[in-house]
């Protein structure tokens, strides 16, 4: 029994992790936009605005349209529908900012910005982790080992957190 607690208690971690994600996890395979009769529609609701001749279901939540960007069927202020792209994990960037889940993180560059796996990632200054920024990572050293574990130069991480 002593054996099996670690096992449960790292499954129960997962499990919690998993349903806490926004509504790119939570929601079945297929996606929960639908364009239909020159109508946009996110989750049986209808969203004021879209564009259906130019609407452009992405992944992870998000959609464009010829003006605008949505995550999760609500308007992404300031989003340039031009160069806007999901680039997965929850993240996505067009030319002037970063996003995770649909909200903007201060300070990350999208020119530099990229995503590792496993809810990592980095620009030139900094490293993240589910949309965290991880103080004190390197992001010139740093590396996805697997099974939440990273690391840089100086540390170790498991799930964003330094543990050593």
């Amino acid at each position: 029994m002593k054996h099996l607690l670690p096992i449960v208690i790292t499954m129960l971690l997962a499990a919690f992790s998993a349903s806490a994600r926004d509504c790119h996890d939570r929601r079945p395979p297929r996606s929960p936009y639908f364009v239909a009769d020159n109508k946009v529609f996110f989750e049986g609701h209808g969203i004021e605005g879209a564009s259906a001749s130019s609407f452009e279901i992405l992944r992870d939540g998000y959609a464009k349209d010829a003006w605008s960007v949505y995550f999760c069927g609500e308007k992404i202020a300031d989003a340039s529908s031009s160069s806007f792209r999901s680039l997965g994990y929850g993240y996505a960037k067009d030319s002037w900012k970063v996003y995770y889940n649909g909200v903007g993180l201060d300070g990350a560059s999208p020119d530099s910005f990229k995503v590792l796996s496993d809810w990592y990632a980095k620009d030139t200054w900094a490293v993240y982790y589910d949309g965290m920024k991880i103080d004190g990572a390197s992001p010139d050293s740093f590396k996805v080992l697997k099974h939440g574990y990273a690391k840089d130069t100086w540390s170790t991480y498991y799930y964003g957190r330094k543990i050593d």
